[in-house]
């Protein structure tokens, strides 16, 4: 007999075709109404609300007198809300966001009464495949899904790379809204009801249907209670239902039958004729991923790591400001906002919370730095000591980049500087002061190399006075030091009038620059030649400009029946001049203009003939010792309906698969995609999301890593080439006559000019020959080098002994190494958690230390609840990662934090 769980619920966009506020006013109206037909007796049993917890935040800001109520809905389990926060994409957002998200969701909702037990997916884009592992270590055994996978049955296995394994139920071709209008007219109910279950009968091994009563942002039906009766009356099997209890029936099924089941493994983004997976929104505006990248490396990468190490050195340990600015950052993760399919006036509050979120984490990384380096002994008269911080797991030889003032005079000449109102004393120079020397602190000179000096108005803060301006003078400089992993070390630089001379491997001439490394040489149009002087490798074109016309929409590409491609090899007015002339780094900057049609003809058929000009700048630069080369590029968008991407090589004549990093990992995805003989719904394509890199990872291949830019494509014909989307210039949220998706609309046919995307853009990426295939460890030391560089704070005159170099986080691995992904305090002890994850397929042993030593760790589940002890020997905790396993990790310092005084 069919066993059948009619599910009430709504999809909660929280901001797509209209603003969160407007979105916010129908919210009331809905839990209002939840609230009144849940009240009565009139049989209405469930709602869900949509996996999601922000919707009690938004919803109880106008009405905090229901709290209660809801409380105890929750608490009765007749209104379903979690595990999530915020619903998100998973691929335009870091693992660490996405483990985030999920434990702010469980915490929401426990403290309302019970998080849904449920791995619920119902509408993102394709999951990444490490999925499994992180719904189960947050205790979830299953997963709902519809996006991703072209499977026809409602029941399989999901397998991470790492044997983590969920039990998945595909929703149907409609998603989760196959119910939605069963309910609608009374006299047709039964006859519409019985119609979808004869339909779902057919894709259940276990004879369990799944009804989704519900879609985006819809009431709840108060005739659903007189449906299941009229039902029962003709002998269904029906129930309103809840998720959880779908779950449970379908998991007693697989208990019997479990083995027989197909097994999924990996990542989920193919498909697209069942479901549209919408790729085009990984470079729809990509300001906002830009933006999402900049925060999430502050908050990851230096805001939590440095205000750990400031707690463990006794200051106060930030939490509500942490937990604030990741709550702000994760209200731009759901899948409508970061991925830029909504109307412009979202995507403009977008940008306001990327702030808010930005200057929280920046502040906190000033504060935190401040208080390490203001521990440090102080330098000798003369001297300013300035101390750089590693965050990652990888210790290095390398050229850091920092910058001192040097104040010359008060720029408000009428006002007293009273020293005792200082927290730590101000030392004048002279207006021609600079640097002259440089010196690790306890000994041993250091090449250091003056890149620019401008005067500016230096800030003197005080807790006890408004901050003074001071005429100062900014020395930017780059030195080559050794940098502890999770640690830092400490430079003295002399202060002088002759600038310093420093030694080192760049040289550069009007068009070239080279190190022990490479040698690059820029041609007439811009690009440039590298040379590996490690094997002789030659790559060529690298950093080439390719514009295409585009008339999709923010949901997918589509290029016009006529296109106009425009390349580098059109790059007019070009200059090229040198910007730092080594001997640490070195420096080109090339400057021209791309004429680009103006925009797609009125039938959208071909690009126009009229033009207008975008100006480009690249600044390419090369370190000592380094074996990539990075670009910053701007451009000055005027152009509408194209999609600009930056080419570099691969280095190999064909590449059948690109490796790029995921949420927790990488994967290889084959760079051709076949084509069924008809496409219904949406055409499958070859480019794919990354994170921070790409490579095409055989002998002579080579990588590309950017920051916050989720597009890739390999090129492929008389070579392979890698391409990674800089812009896509649309002017619709939605249409219906792509050629890429002939199946309609995918949202609201709504203009949105602000996806056009004109004006200034900006954006960080570098390129590294590969000699050798690379290990996985190694592409994400690169990529941190490029996307999350050593800061420098300046210890000052009043510093209170700390060593000038220490390891804050001692990290050894056997085998061939892990990422770390989080370390912070812990949420609700005095210990440090720290999250590593292994992108190989072999097992990782590894020790783990703190200053002074620990004193007893555990293993944590990704809620922070210990599930195990680990071996402390001689202070040092032991842990064995398995093959792209995901661990979490709990240190209890052997000695606690002593508290200071603040400054």
């Amino acid at each position: 007999m069919i066993d059948v769980h009619l599910i009430s619920h709504t999809h909660w966009d929280r901001e797509w075709y209209l603003t969160r506020e407007q979105f916010r006013l129908r919210l009331v109206d809905l839990v209002d109404r939840v609230l009144e037909m849940l009240r009565d007796d009139s049989g209405y049993a469930y709602f869900h609300l949509d996996g999601q917890t922000i919707v009690l935040e938004d919803y109880l800001e106008l009405h905090p007198e229901k709290a209660d109520e809801l409380r105890g809905l929750i608490r009765a389990g007749r209104l379903l809300v979690g595990p999530w926060y915020v619903m998100p994409d998973e691929f335009l957002v870091s693992g660490e966001s996405l483990v985030r998200n999920l434990a702010l969701g469980h915490r929401m909702a426990r403290a309302f009464g019970g998080s849904m037990p449920v791995g619920y997916l119902p509408d993102l884009f394709g999951h990444v495949g490490q999925m499994p592992q992180i719904l189960r270590q947050f205790g979830l055994d299953n997963a709902i899904l519809w996006r991703g996978f072209g499977g026809p049955q409602a029941e399989y296995w999901w397998e991470s790379p790492d044997g983590s394994r969920v039990l998945m139920m595909h929703l149907p071709g409609e998603g989760y809204c196959n119910a939605t209008r069963i309910a609608l007219v009374p006299d047709q109910m039964v006859a519409r009801t019985e119609a979808v279950i004869e339909r779902e009968a057919a894709r259940t091994r276990y004879g369990i249907v799944l009804l989704m009563n519900g879609v985006d942002h819809i009431e709840p039906q108060e005739s659903i209670p007189a449906l299941v009766s009229a039902l029962r009356e003709r002998s269904h099997n029906i129930r309103h239902s809840t998720l959880p209890a779908y779950v449970a029936a379908v998991r007693a099924g697989a208990s019997n039958d479990g083995a027989s089941l197909e097994v999924i493994r990996g990542e989920l983004r193919s498909g697209e004729q069942y479901a549209p997976l919408l790729p085009g929104v990984l470079s729809a505006r990509t300001y906002l991923k830009t933006a999402n990248a900049r925060v999430q490396n502050s908050l990851e990468r230096w805001a939590e790591p440095l205000s750990t190490w400031a707690w463990m050195l006794g200051d106060r340990y930030p939490a509500a400001a942490l937990q604030y600015a990741w709550k702000v950052l994760l209200q731009n993760h759901p899948h409508d906002s970061i991925c830029g399919c909504s109307i412009d006036e979202v995507h403009v509050e977008n940008m306001s919370r990327f702030a808010r979120a930005g200057q929280v984490a920046d502040d906190l990384i000033e504060r935190a730095s401040a208080a390490i380096a203001r521990g440090i002994a102080p330098a000798a008269e003369g001297h300013v000591r300035a101390v750089f911080f590693n965050t990652s797991g990888h210790e290095g030889h390398r050229v850091v980049q920092g910058s001192i003032d040097l104040p010359f005079g008060n720029a408000e000449p009428h006002r007293h500087m009273d020293p005792e109102a200082l927290d730590a004393p101000v030392v004048f120079y002279g207006k021609d002061a600079t640097i002259t020397s440089a010196a690790l602190a306890g000994g041993g000179d250091v090449p250091v190399q003056i890149l620019d000096v401008t005067e500016v108005i230096s800030w003197v803060r005080s807790r006890y006075e408004t901050p003074w301006a001071l005429h100062a003078r900014r020395v930017r400089f780059a030195a080559l030091m050794d940098l502890p992993a999770c640690g830092y070390a400490s430079l003295d630089l002399k202060v002088g009038t002759a600038a310093a001379a420093a030694t080192g491997s760049v040289t550069i001439t009007a068009r070239s620059l080279e190190n022990e490394l490479l040698r690059i040489t820029v041609a007439d149009d811009g690009t440039a030649t590298i040379v590996d002087k490690r094997s002789g490798k030659i790559y060529e074109r690298c950093g080439e400009f390719l514009d295409e016309g585009d008339v999709g929409d923010e949901y997918n590409y589509s290029p016009p029946r006529t296109d106009g491609i425009v390349t580098s090899r059109d790059l007019r007015a070009v200059t090229v001049e040198a910007s730092y002339a080594g001997p640490l780094r070195g420096g080109l900057t090339i400057r021209g203009s791309l004429s680009l049609p103006r925009a797609a003809t009125a039938d959208r058929s071909a690009r126009e003939t009229r033009t207008v000009d975008m100006p480009v700048t690249v600044r390419i630069t090369l370190d000592a010792g380094s074996p990539r080369a990075e670009w910053r590029v701007e451009v000055e968008n005027h152009a509408r309906d194209h999609r600009l991407r930056l080419l570099f090589p691969s280095g190999l004549l064909n590449a059948a698969e690109a490796l790029s990093d995921t949420a927790f990992g990488t994967i290889a995805r084959p760079t051709r995609r076949e084509h069924p003989a008809i496409i219904r719904t949406e055409m499958p394509v070859a480019s794919a999301p990354m994170q921070s890199f790409v490579a095409c990872a055989e002998p002579g291949g080579a990588a590309v890593f950017a920051q916050g830019l989720n597009e890739y494509e390999v090129l492929l014909g008389d070579s392979a080439r890698m391409s990674v989307t800089l812009l896509r210039s649309v002017g619709d949220l939605s249409r219906d006559d792509l050629a890429t998706r002939p199946h309609g609309h995918a949202g609201p046919g709504l203009a949105t000019p602000g996806a056009q995307c004109i004006g200034r853009h900006e954006f960080v990426l570098a390129f590294e020959p590969l000699a050798r295939p690379p290990h996985a460890t190694e592409l994400y030391t690169s990529a941190s080098a490029v996307v999350a560089a050593p800061r420098m704070a300046v210890a000052d005159a009043a510093g209170e002994g700390l060593a000038p170099r220490a390891d804050m986080l001692g990290i050894h691995t056997r085998g061939m190494g892990v990422v770390l992904s989080a370390l912070k305090k812990t949420e609700e002890r005095e210990s440090v958690t720290v999250r590593v994850f292994n992108p190989s397929g072999q097992g990782v042993s590894m020790e783990l230390t703190l200053p002074g030593g620990v004193r007893e760790a555990a293993e944590l589940n990704l809620l922070e609840e210990p599930q195990r002890p680990l071996t402390v020997s001689s202070g040092v905790a032991r842990l064995d990662v398995s093959a792209f396993g995901l661990r979490t990790v709990e240190l209890a310092p052997a000695q606690g934090p002593t508290r200071r005084a603040p400054r």
